[in-house]
């Protein structure tokens, strides 16, 4: 009688811990164009008025805030791709995202919220962090400024799985307002 009255603790136990650990890799029911709006919506209006946002899922781009009313769709997936690039981050490698960043070197700026595609995650944080770095080395001699934006940039995968990254003057409101927004 005890060895079944451990054995069916033992299962219950068992049951409990697999249900938690399968809790932890689930993927966010977010949207790119969820991501999109929770960047829009936390960042400073000059911000929207100045970078695109582009969304990524399913293989398409597409495009908010900025200056995305005036591009067709070549141009869009151009400068989407283009963007990616800088990133360091390929379609491949992502599940959905949005991302904005300066495509000027005289600025320290970029948003991304990105749902790694399965076992990119490691992938899209390496890359992430290159363009961290990549954005030091531009601006370290350069712009102290800018410099110091880059140098401050936050950069976390969440327990949904997302990679959030805000590299921008305010970053640390931004980021906490995004990271909420995500929950």
């Amino acid at each position: 009688m005890k060895r079944f009255i451990a054995l069916v603790l033992f299962a219950t136990l068992s049951i409990g811990f697999t249900g938690c650990g399968a809790s932890n890799n689930a993927t966010s029911s977010f949207t790119a164009a969820d991501y999109a709006s929770i960047i829009t919506e936390n960042r400073h209006q000059s911000d929207n008025d100045v970078y695109t946002v582009f969304a990524l899922e399913n293989g398409t781009f597409t495009t908010t805030s900025g200056v995305s009313s005036e591009l067709d769709s070549d141009a869009i997936n151009q400068q989407a791709q283009l963007t990616l690039d800088m990133l360091g981050c390929q379609p491949d490698d992502i599940e959905k995202a949005a991302f904005s960043v300066s495509l000027m070197n005289i600025k320290s700026y970029g948003i991304a919220i990105i749902q790694p595609a399965a076992g990119k995650s490691d992938a899209v944080k390496q890359a992430l962090t290159t363009f961290i770095e990549s954005q030091k080395a531009s601006q370290e001699n350069y712009l102290a400024e800018q410099y110091a934006i880059a140098k401050a940039s936050r950069l976390e995968t969440l327990k949904s799985g997302e990679i959030v990254l805000v590299m921008c003057a305010d970053q640390d409101t931004i980021f906490h307002n995004i990271k909420n927004a995500l929950k």
